[in-house]
């Protein structure tokens, strides 16, 4: 336990030395700005995202999850986190061969005949060598940052004592639950950082793409891949967001941009499962025109309740339905206590009226996706996961298309797969009318029963408070108060009497500690 103190005592004096030669005054001030709390005109946009680079691993990684939080984040500040670069200086191959020789042994040089020990490209997890397999497959042989573990997990005990900070002096920054934004960062970072996931996520998207003309999952060798090191085969494709090589290649940059764009649609509304970083450096163009996706850490699922809300979503725009609408949001969970209805209702009913009558090949997506982040934070909704990511998938991939045919329009070819889904939709319908006659016939021989229940036996209801919790350690620390407060007077005028009394001596001492009794009463108004 003192080891780790003294291990968190240090990171944290490099990370305020790193703050502090950006022109931030402390952590405390950074995260001030960085999270909205506070507003400081000289702290440029650029100038946080550049201190979250230099801050390492897990702080870009933070970073980029941030950039998925207009419900916390400022605008301004999300423009400039979303160009965060996954790029930190690479580490030297001999503790790469480190981490090789732990993982192989002797098998290390049955296994492969070559590695280069130029590192191909450094990120904050990984490190990505070319490497040639005995059989004489060229591959990609990525393998994990040392002591990245450990990295991790003292930075975000870190960051919550910061949040734990700002909640204490800061009205409303529980509203935000930015604790739990901390500890999806260490769950999502920790679970990427961990290749056997990887390997299984790179399974799951071969099995779907299986028999998917023009788009390409890498294939895996999951016998030699581990934890900490995956083996996948080496892609020989030009980036998708070189646009002059593949028209040089013959490659029509617009077709690309529709195979892709089908691509992605199917990952959200067929398969349910999707990447959640498209964007350019993960896509690669093979000659034959064929789009193959890379990095498969970071994916993301959507269940079929999910999916559900989202089409009835579409329909509550569709045939402007504000109670159906609404569903969606409750169904989300995204309601908080700042939420205020009335203008709620409001300004969803604009938003459906903007888009109710708008063609799908007339809805600009970066367009719509930005009216929903200024929705979200005008009415204090919560952002889910869920939501967040597709969010962000959503950008990189109208990003990705737009540079590939400027006058594309994605949202145009998702009438080709809302088409095909509405039939699972109506079918669902059905199966919840259905369900719903079921019910309703079980609940009217069980009606005479519930009232004999009520008349007849004694019935308990039990209230739960949901900030209980907080209420107990409110009081808590109110009595405290009270009672130091209680205590400073006491000997106070204990100290006073005994000075009438004559007895100088025990008089000063009851003064010095009432003194300091007062002090700490005084304190403890002051911090909470």
């Amino acid at each position: 336990m003192f080891r780790r103190k003294i291990k968190l005592l240090k990171r944290f004096k490099e990370i305020s030395s790193t703050l502090s030669k950006l022109g931030f005054y402390n952590v405390y001030d950074y995260f001030k700005i960085l999270f909205g709390i506070e507003v400081e005109p000289g702290a440029k946009p650029k100038r946080i995202r550049e201190a979250l680079e230099k801050l390492g691993p897990s702080f870009i990684k933070l970073g980029q999850i941030l950039s998925t939080r207009p419900d916390i984040v400022p605008v301004y500040i999300i423009d400039e986190l979303i160009k965060l670069q996954d790029k930190v200086a690479p580490v030297d191959f001999e503790i790469i061969q480190q981490t090789l020789n732990r993982n192989y042994g002797e098998e290390l040089y049955e296994i492969f005949s070559y590695i280069d020990p130029a590192p191909l490209a450094s990120a904050s997890i990984s490190q990505v060598h070319v490497g040639y397999l005995k059989t004489g497959e060229k591959v990609a042989v990525k393998v994990k940052r040392p002591n990245l573990e450990e990295i991790i997990q003292l930075d975000s005990e870190l960051m919550l004592m910061v949040v734990d900070f700002l909640e204490r002096h800061f009205k409303n920054v529980k509203d935000f639950n930015l604790k739990g934004v901390i500890h999806q960062f260490r769950r999502t970072t920790l679970q990427e950082a961990d290749f056997s996931i990887e390997a299984q996520n790179i399974k799951i998207f071969q099995e779907n793409f299986r028999d998917y003309p023009g788009f390409k999952v890498p294939k895996c060798f999951y016998d030699i891949s581990t934890s900490e090191v995956l083996i996948t085969e080496f892609i020989e494709g030009t980036k998708i967001s070189e646009v002059q090589t593949l028209k040089k290649k013959g490659l029509d940059p617009e077709d690309i941009a529709v195979r892709l764009t089908d691509a992605y649609f199917k990952m959200v509304f067929i398969d349910g499962v999707y990447h959640a970083d498209p964007h350019p450096g993960n896509l690669f163009v093979l000659d034959d025109g064929t789009i193959v996706a890379i990095d498969f850490g970071m994916i993301a699922f959507l269940s079929k309740t999910k999916k559900k809300y989202f089409f009835d979503y579409i329909i509550a725009v569709t045939t402007l339905d504000l109670n159906l609408a609404i569903q969606f949001y409750e169904g989300f969970n995204m309601f908080t206590p700042r939420t205020d209805f009335g203008n709620f209702e409001a300004d969803l009913q604009f938003f459906l009226e903007k888009y109710h009558n708008k063609r799908l090949d007339e809805i600009n997506l970066r367009e719509m996706i930005e009216d929903i982040i200024g929705f979200i934070r005008e009415n204090h909704l919560k952002l889910p996961t869920d939501i967040a990511y597709l969010g962000k998938a959503a950008l990189n991939l109208e990003g990705t298309v737009r540079r590939l045919h400027p006058t594309f329009n994605p949202t145009e070819r998702l009438k080709n797969f809302v088409g095909i889904s509405t039939k699972d939709y109506i079918k669902e319908k059905l199966s919840e009318v259905r369900d719903a006659a079921e019910l309703s016939f079980y609940f009217i021989f069980k009606l005479e029963h519930i009232y004999r229940l009520l008349i007849r036996e004694r019935v308990t209801f039990q209230i739960i408070f949901k900030d209980l919790e907080e209420l107990q350690k409110f009081y808590k620390i109110q009595t405290g108060k009270i009672a130091f407060a209680i205590i400073f007077v006491g000997l106070l005028i204990s100290s006073a009497l005994f000075y009438t009394a004559g007895k100088d001596t025990t008089g000063l001492v009851l003064l010095v500690i009432s003194v300091f009794i007062g002090l700490i009463s005084f304190y403890k108004v002051l911090r909470f």
